[in-house]
């Protein structure tokens, strides 16, 4: 199986985006890809954004995707108000992830198993 940390994020319009950060290896390069449910649309939007670079640490992998997810919130009106690690964090700390949030400016709580 390949190691994989899913990263859930909601938003204010109950917009619903699953990010992955995967590392066949446990270590660099590191990988990401976002689930984007948007039932905002009509019919509601379903997509993959794979991004098509490689990370050097887990980090830096969710920093990026995080600026993205973060845009594509504000570019659509929709506010995140909700990160969840829903099986625990295989490669990024929970503290990690809460300075990489506070960083991009967001006022979000980072939590592990939905606590």
């Amino acid at each position: 199986m390949v190691p994989i940390q899913e990263v859930d994020f909601h938003t204010d319009k109950k917009i619903f985006y699953k990010l992955h950060i995967i590392s066949p290896t446990r270590t660099a390069p590191f990988f990401t890809e976002v689930f984007v449910y948007d039932s905002e649309f009509n019919p509601p939007f379903v997509s993959t954004v794979t991004f098509h670079q490689q990370f050097q640490d887990s980090k830096a992998a969710f920093a990026y995707a995080l600026s993205w997810v973060d845009g594509y919130s504000k570019k659509h009106g929709y506010t995140v108000n909700q990160i969840n690690n829903p099986c625990n964090c295989e490669f990024l700390s929970q503290a990690d992830q809460q300075q990489s949030v506070q960083s991009a400016g967001l006022k979000i709580q980072v939590k592990v198993n939905g606590a």
